[in-house]
């Protein structure tokens, strides 16, 4: 659906991940998309590769944080620390629920005294921990937005984790539809549908319309 829709004349479209850029494209696996990887740290805007130089320099900070949350979550079985090229993602999708709150107060601690130098951010059942660097999956949509060059007619953008919740709010403030998807999406989502399942449904409903007005045109 991505492809069709990509392959539509005058739509662009853009995939943005709390994953790193590489393993992103490679899971998407289409071209002719933009991508924005690790929350927004990195582009690939038309197969060029855009990374703040300020996110280049937090490696030695990030390696030893993530080598501690390493120690830590041995005593946390099932939950476990995916290192990335701009920071690290501790996820907990298969600890026991009577541990997550603990784990959560642990990192808490943890991180505390690196506040000012890093972002915790909630991602689906996992905490994204990246450089305190003003870029999100917000300024990502930006991004794509602005390099697409003519002004858009209509930004859409649909999530459903409280780290997609600047990219809902840049879609409402760039006047586009701001779209949570699933059974709590973050507050910014103006419109709500159900699932995923909804979404794919919406989106071939756009590409057919879309394919429509073009042939009456």
């Amino acid at each position: 659906m991505l492809a069709r829709l990509a392959a539509t004349p005058r739509v662009t479209v853009g995939v943005v991940s709390g994953r790193e850029l590489g393993d992103l494209i490679d899971m998407v696996g289409l071209e002719g998309l933009s991508y924005g990887g690790s929350t927004g740290l990195e582009l690939e805007l038309a197969g060029e590769r855009l990374i703040p130089t300020e996110a280049l320099d937090s490696h030695v900070r990030f390696d030893s944080l993530s080598a501690a949350s390493e120690i830590r979550l041995a005593a946390y079985p099932g939950a476990s620390v995916e290192k990335k090229p701009f920071g690290f993602t501790v996820h907990y999708r298969q600890l026991v629920s009577s541990r997550i709150e603990p784990l959560r107060t642990e990192m808490a601690n943890l991180l505390e005294p690196h506040a000012a130098g890093l972002h915790v951010l909630d991602g689906p059942l996992a905490l994204e921990v990246v450089p305190a660097i003003a870029r999100d999956k917000g300024t990502a949509l930006r991004a794509i937005v602005a390099h697409d060059g003519a002004e858009p007619a209509t930004v859409l953008y649909a999530g459903d984790a409280a780290n997609d919740a600047p990219a809902l709010a840049a879609a409402a403030e760039l006047g586009g539809i701001a779209l949570g998807v699933g059974p709590e999406p973050p507050a910014e989502a103006a419109y709500r549908l159900s699932d995923s399942t909804a979404l794919t449904e919406l989106l071939g409903a756009l590409a057919d319309a879309l394919t429509t007005v073009r042939a009456i045109a």
